[in-house]
This record gives structure tokens, C-alpha cells and sequence, in this order.
């Protein structure tokens, strides 16, 4: 992989979405992406009791079952209070 690759691809994957590469078929790869899962389940994180500090928090997503894909970002910066945010 080339390093425009490299990057593509850990941007995808930071985020949860997906990564095409090595083809010239554009309208496969949007049609692929443009596919409706049978099931979705949306997940949310309360952020009571985490410190405003603006730091990088991991998350890992799992499933139990079998062909199952998680679409998931690995990861959050959590918010800064709107005091330290003025003094920066």
C-alpha cells in the first residue's frame, strides 16, 4: 500500500467505515456501500463520571454469533469544559 493508502485506510477503520482498494470498479464499490443491512443496533455511551479533559478514550465493540460484522470506531476524545477551552 502506498502512503495515501495507509491513511484511507486508518481513517476507515478509526471510524468505522470501510475500505476500498485495489479496484477500478467504482459502481461495485458504491453499490457495496450502498447496501441496507438486514440489522442495525446503534449503541450509546453516557459520558457522566468521565473527566472533560479532552482525553482519547478506547472503545471495543463485540458481538457473540457467527457472520456478524461490527461497524465501530475505536475510540473518542471526550469534551474539554467550556473554561479550558477558553484559556487555550
Amino acid at each position: 500500500m502506498t502512503l495515501n493508502e495507509d491513511v484511507m485506510a486508518e481513517l476507515a477503520d478509526g471510524t468505522g467505515g470501510t475500505f476500498f482498494h485495489n479496484s477500478n470498479d467504482l459502481e461495485g464499490g458504491l453499490q457495496r456501500l450502498t447496501v441496507v443491512p438486514e440489522w442495525v443496533y446503534r449503541l450509546e455511551l453516557s459520558q457522566r463520571g468521565i473527566k472533560q479533559d479532552g482525553s482519547y478514550h478506547p472503545l471495543k465493540v463485540k458481538a457473540k454469533g457467527e457472520g456478524l460484522k461490527i461497524e465501530a470506531r475505536r475510540g473518542y476524545f471526550a469534551s474539554r469544559r467550556q473554561k479550558d477551552k477558553a484559556s487555550k
